[in-house]
């Protein structure tokens, strides 16, 4: 694995380690809390835990879309792998 998805893939790793403690705390799962948050349902009311919690949630899906990105450039293995998807999905 390159410099590059080893950052790439500890950033995710430190921010699902966060996220995971955010859903410890008020029970509720980031996916969740983040649709509610950004939709208005859930009002911040000075809990910076609100806007911390939503920022390291988008903090992960950044890292996980960068990495999906940077693996499909390095890896002739998901390359071939994501051709057999398609393949089989059209099939």
């Amino acid at each position: 694995m390159n410099d590059q998805l080893q950052e790439i893939l500890e950033d995710l790793h430190a921010a699902e380690s966060k996220c995971q403690g955010f859903e410890k705390q008020y029970g509720l799962l980031s996916e969740y809390f983040f649709d509610a948050f950004t939709n208005g349902e859930i009002a911040d009311d000075g809990n910076l835990d609100f806007v911390e919690w939503a920022g390291y949630y988008k903090s992960k899906l950044d890292r996980l879309r960068r990495y999906r990105v940077a693996l499909l450039k390095e890896s002739p293995a998901v390359k071939r792998f994501q051709k057999i998807a398609v393949y089989e999905a059209v099939a």
